[in-house]
């Protein structure tokens, strides 16, 4: 008895472990006419949104036999601790087993989200078309994901007979709605998968901030899904390089100008006519060209000793003591003074 109690707490672990491996499993019920279908369900890993619409042999994961009641069943002990998509497909017979469908009555596949701890039960409830209505429960994210894909299909809806400026308005309408969706949304593969089904190539030029704000909520996240949408999308990256850019050029700019002034001021420095008052310019100008003081008298209208109080001091600011010393000053021979 004293073994058995010890031992109990071991056996209590161990069927429990077993239970939750049980409960832990994609099971499904689909009616087919074998005469037309073979009796296989084939699952796809889908790796991003863009590979929704392909098939490969590599994409097929596991396949499991329908019985004759139309059950079949996948272990999910192999699948990925956090949410993936995934896709169930039916081959018919005189097809390979990586045959894809899309649209028309014989759509062969149903997409779901699971992860390694999910139970989820599909159910095919069409009496119509094949597939076309498969309940997927079990898995919250998956109500989530079939209704983003009502929401989407309803622009299909509006027919023909509808204008084209109605069509757009129709499809803003939707597309704003499913941004929405997105935004409010907490599990991340879905809040993305809205996104994705918003024509967010059109919509993230003119909206980044709606973007950025997306990926700053979703930070953390590195799954294979997120990573493609943010090659499409490097708002935060295309930031920080036009920050770089700009500081650059604003960089630039800063240090041509200062050399430009440093320059500027430099040719001002070596300028010995700098320091000249507007007349003594002129009196210096007539003097370059070998004019006397009577005749820069007579020529500006001034006294003769006015004149030569201005050449004393030209002669003092430039550090000369005589009209030869001007001639020789190497400087540029205009006239203007000013």
């Amino acid at each position: 008895m004293n073994i058995f109690k010890k031992l109990l707490p071991l056996i209590l672990i161990s069927l429990s472990s077993q239970i939750g491996k049980s409960q832990s499993r994609i099971e499904g019920h689909i009616i087919i006419d074998t005469t037309i279908w073979t009796p296989v369900v084939y699952m796809s890993l889908i790796e991003n949104f863009d590979q929704m619409n392909s098939m490969t042999n590599e994409m097929i994961i596991d396949k499991a036999s329908i019985d004759s009641m139309g059950n079949f069943s996948f272990s999910t002990q192999y699948f990925p601790e956090d949410d993936h998509l995934f896709r169930i497909h039916i081959a018919k017979r005189n097809d390979p087993p990586a045959t894809l469908t899309i649209g028309g009555k014989d759509e062969n596949h149903v997409f779901f989200i699971a992860n390694r701890q999910s139970k989820i039960l599909l159910n095919d409830i069409g009496t119509a078309d094949f597939l076309k209505d498969v309940i997927v429960s079990g898995y919250s994210p998956n109500k989530n994901f079939r209704e983003i894909n009502e929401i989407s299909s309803f622009i299909d809806s509006t027919g023909f007979t509808s204008s084209i400026i109605k069509i757009d308005l129709i499809r803003n309408a939707i597309n704003e709605k499913l941004r929405f969706y997105a935004d409010t949304c907490s599990n991340s593969l879905v809040s993305l998968y809205a996104l994705y089904k918003s024509q967010y190539e059109k919509n993230y030029p003119v909206n980044q901030q709606y973007y950025n704000k997306f990926l700053k909520k979703w930070e953390n996240e590195k799954s294979s899904y997120f990573v493609e949408f943010k090659k499409k999308i490097p708002l935060s990256q295309n930031n920080n390089r036009l920050s770089g850019f700009l500081i650059i050029g604003v960089g630039l700019i800063i240090g041509f100008l200062s050399c430009f002034a440093y320059f500027k001021l430099l040719n001002k420095d070596q300028n010995p006519l700098h320091d000249l008052s507007v007349q003594e310019r002129k009196i210096f100008a007539l003097i370059m060209e070998g004019k006397s003081n009577k005749e820069i008298s007579d020529i500006l209208l001034i006294g003769l000793s006015t004149v030569k109080s201005h050449v004393n001091s030209i002669y003092s600011k430039l550090g000369i003591n005589s009209r030869k010393d001007v001639l020789n000053l190497n400087l540029d021979k205009k006239t203007n003074g000013t």
